[in-house]
C-alpha cells in the first residue's frame, strides 16, 4: 500500500514537471512566432490619410479648382413698355385724273378746205347715228368719245343736198398722213392724223372699229358713198365712207 502510494505521488510530480516546460516552451514560440505571419484581419485598415496642401498657382495661371465667381443678382424685370402709337398707313396718293378734253365746237380739213360748225347728235328711232341738220356742218356722236379721249370718236356730215355739194363731198379723197383738226369748247385744237380710208356697204359697216372702245385716241369721219347707188325710195345711198384718223401725240 505504502508502495503504491509512492508510485502514485511520483508520477504526479513528473506530470507537473512536463507540464511546466511545455508551459514556457509554448509562450516563447508563440513570443518568437513574425507579425507577417499571423492572419490579416477581415476589415483592413485604412492608412491615415495625408491633408492635401493646394499648390500655390503660377502668376497668370487660374488655380486648379477655382472658386466658383459670385453669381450677380438677376437683373430685376424690366417693365412692360407701353407700345409706340403707329403710324396710320399712308394711302398712296391718288393721280390726279387729266381734264376732259372740251366738247368739240369746230372741224377743219385743211386739205378740203372744210371748217364746219358741229353739231351733237344721238340715235333716230330706227337706232342708226343722227345726221346734221344743216348741210354745211358736221355732227358729233354725243353719247360717245369725245375727239381727243381714249376711244372712237365719231363725226357725221352730209355728202351732197337737193342743191349740190355738201361738206363731205370731198371727203373720199383725203390721203394717209392728212391732219384734221377739232377745235374744243375748251380753246385747244386737237390734231388728228389720216391713217385709212374704207368704203363699205351700208350692212357691212364694222360698227365695233367704228364706234367700239379702243386705247387710243381715235376720230372717225363718215359720210355717204355717192358710187354705192342711190335708194330713191328710201331716200339714201346704199354704202358709206369711212375715214379713221388717230391723234398726233
Amino acid at each position: 500500500m505504502r508502495h503504491d502510494r509512492r508510485r502514485i505521488l511520483s508520477i504526479v510530480l513528473t506530470a507537473l514537471l512536463l507540464l511546466g516546460g511545455c508551459g514556457q516552451g509554448a509562450a516563447s514560440s508563440a513570443t518568437a512566432v513574425p507579425t507577417a505571419a499571423q492572419p490579416s484581419p477581415t476589415v483592413a485598415q485604412p492608412a491615415p490619410t495625408a491633408p492635401v496642401v493646394p499648390a500655390t498657382p503660377t502668376a497668370g495661371a487660374l488655380p486648379t479648382n477655382p472658386s466658383p465667381a459670385p453669381t450677380p443678382p438677376a437683373a430685376p424685370s424690366p417693365t412692360t413698355a407701353a407700345p409706340a402709337p403707329v403710324a396710320a398707313p399712308t394711302a398712296p396718293p391718288t393721280a390726279t385724273p387729266a381734264p376732259r378734253a372740251g366738247l368739240p365746237v369746230r372741224l377743219k380739213i385743211p386739205t378740203l378746205r372744210v371748217d364746219a360748225a358741229v353739231e351733237y347728235v344721238g340715235l333716230t328711232p330706227e337706232g342708226a347715228m343722227d345726221v346734221p341738220k344743216d348741210y354745211d356742218n358736221t355732227a358729233w356722236y354725243e353719247p360717245g368719245t369725245r375727239p381727243g379721249e381714249p376711244g372712237n370718236a365719231v363725226i357725221a356730215g352730209h355728202v351732197d343736198s337737193q342743191t349740190g355739194k355738201a361738206v363731205f363731198w370731198d371727203l373720199g379723197t383725203l390721203k394717209p398722213g392728212d391732219e384734221v383738226i377739232v377745235a374744243g369748247a375748251d380753246g385747244v385744237e386737237r390734231r388728228f392724223a389720216v391713217r385709212a380710208i374704207e368704203a363699205y356697204r351700208r350692212a357691212d359697216a364694222p360698227l365695233g372699229r367704228i364706234f367700239g372702245p379702243t386705247s387710243s385716241a381715235r376720230l372717225n369721219l363718215i359720210t355717204c358713198d355717192p358710187e354705192s347707188g342711190f335708194d330713191r325710195a328710201r331716200r339714201e345711198y346704199g354704202g358709206n365712207i369711212v375715214v379713221y384718223t388717230e391723234a398726233i401725240p
